[in-house]
């Protein structure tokens, strides 16, 4: 992942696809994974 190897050089933020990631937008993309998936897996 572009924002562990960022941090592995001991950046707090990496450029993905050409904008600019880090811990924070991180969290709010998986919390929105998160409920995607809640939400399937109540309509199943």
């Amino acid at each position: 992942m572009a924002l562990q190897e960022a941090a592995a050089q001991g950046k707090g933020a990496a450029a993905l696809d050409g904008r600019l990631i880090d811990a924070a937008s991180e969290k709010m993309a998986s919390n929105v994974v998160r409920a995607a998936e809640a939400i399937a897996a109540k309509t199943k």
